[in-house]
């Protein structure tokens, strides 16, 4: 794994893609509020990805099912976290694919470095001031989730209220109920969970820690509330979970948390214009 700054950007992306090489330094030198981390190993960027505050991902997609199965994985653990899909391999079916997945952005290589850019500026909420949207009401509407989600991220280990949380994107409960599922493709409560269960992921690393405490430290009010939502995500108790990271230093295969009964999460964006 190769960073710049050490990780110490505000905004941390990670790419996944083999060629990043080719854009790595001029994406490095034109977003200087963002942080490049390279980690071309799939099973080590999941790792990464899950253990890590991860604020975008630019993954590559040669056009196989594990390609896939990593947009799932990435889209389904955190749906916040914006994926951009880069291909050599670009076809319409591919497209298709990509972004009723979820993917937020989609590059046919080579990639243009300022194209590249401006979707991760935008993506991240980074457009300069004045910058005119192709649909400004949807963007608006996204901008506000995107604070909101913002504020769940710092806050999640907390006790959270639906009604403080639609206050801080400004809008009513209802709206906010239905604008939160219209933008990502999943319930408040199921992101929160997730997000708890991320969480809960990196503290089960740490022999040192009990159930319970893991479980306050992530915001469950309970042990058993922890233990079934842990087990309904990751298809393992916590238990077990833990287990399995002592036979073996690294999570399981991320194909685990693919073997759902629920269908892939597919986030909206906004649509932008040509």
């Amino acid at each position: 794994m190769r960073s710049s700054n050490d990780l110490d950007g505000r905004h941390r992306i990670l790419l996944t893609d083999p060629d990043a090489a080719q854009y790595h330094r001029g994406l490095a030198a034109s977003l200087r509020e963002c942080c490049m981390v390279v980690e071309t190993d799939a099973d080590k960027a999941c790792d990464l990805f899950l253990t890590s505050d991860i604020d975008l991902v630019v993954m590559d997609h040669c056009g196989d099912a594990s390609c896939t199965e990593l947009l799932q994985f990435f889209r389904y653990v955190k749906p916040s976290v914006p994926v951009i899909v880069v291909t050599s391999r670009g076809s319409e079916e591919l497209a298709v694919t990509v972004f009723r997945l979820g993917a937020r952005d989609y590059f046919n290589k080579p990639v243009m470095v300022y194209d590249l850019r401006n979707s991760i500026r935008n993506a991240l909420g980074l457009m300069h001031q004045g910058g005119e949207s192709a649909d400004e009401e949807r963007e608006e509407g996204w901008n506000s989730i995107f604070r909101a989600i913002r504020y769940i991220n710092e806050n999640y280990t907390k006790r959270l209220r639906l009604s403080e949380i639609a206050k801080e994107a400004g809008m009513s409960v209802s709206c906010f109920e239905r604008t939160f599922k219209k933008e990502t493709g999943i319930t408040f409560t199921t992101y929160v969970n997730r997000l708890r269960i991320s969480s809960a992921i990196k503290m089960l690393r740490r022999n040192g820690l009990s159930m319970s405490e893991i479980a306050f430290s992530c915001g469950f009010t309970n042990q058993f509330h922890f233990t079934r939502t842990f087990k309904k995500i990751m298809n393992v108790s916590p238990m077990t979970y833990r287990k399995s990271l002592q036979r073996k230093p690294v999570p399981p295969s991320y194909s685990r948390l693919l073997k759902r009964q629920e269908s892939p999460v597919r986030a909206k964006r906004p649509q932008q214009s040509p």
